[in-house]
């Protein structure tokens, strides 16, 4: 009896198969952490926004300056972030995935998610600049509103 070395052709099969399911699952593993990097990623520029205004808003406050409120209400909710997003574009609606744009005329922060899935499948994500006031009509706070 010959003995045969190396591995048949059976071995190499199930190796390549073994193999194959753990690529697989590597794949699927992978995508569900991109999507949750990119979930993250939107979640703390917002935050990152709603904190500026609020610093800017309380630096004014301190400074006994309420009526320079207005001011930051005027100006993009993005200026309030140490830097912009990447591939950001004022003035206009966002046009390529993982772009944010903000629309001064509509008051509208907008992105377009590279991975769609990671938000319910949401084209695109969108919140409002929206400026609180006092009963007097002056401007006393402002927010960022979720529309979708």
């Amino acid at each position: 009896m010959t003995r045969q070395s190396g591995a048949s052709k059976f071995e190499f099969a199930v190796v390549v198969a073994v193999l194959g399911l753990l690529a697989a699952v590597l794949l699927v593993r992978l995508n569900a952490m991109q999507a949750e990097a990119e979930r993250t990623e939107v979640n703390l520029t917002v935050r990152n926004i709603r904190v500026g205004i609020q610093l800017a808003i309380g630096e004014r406050i301190m400074h006994g300056e309420e009526a320079r409120i207005i001011e930051v209400a005027a100006a993009s909710p993005i200026d309030f972030l140490g830097r912009r997003p990447r591939g950001f574009v004022e003035g206009r609606n966002a046009e390529m995935s993982g772009q944010w744009a903000y629309d001064p005329i509509r008051r509208e922060l907008s992105y377009l998610p590279r991975l769609p899935e990671a938000f319910d499948d949401a084209k695109e994500l969108r919140w409002r600049y929206v400026s609180r006031l006092d009963p007097s009509g002056k401007t006393v706070g402002i927010s960022l509103v979720k529309l979708n």
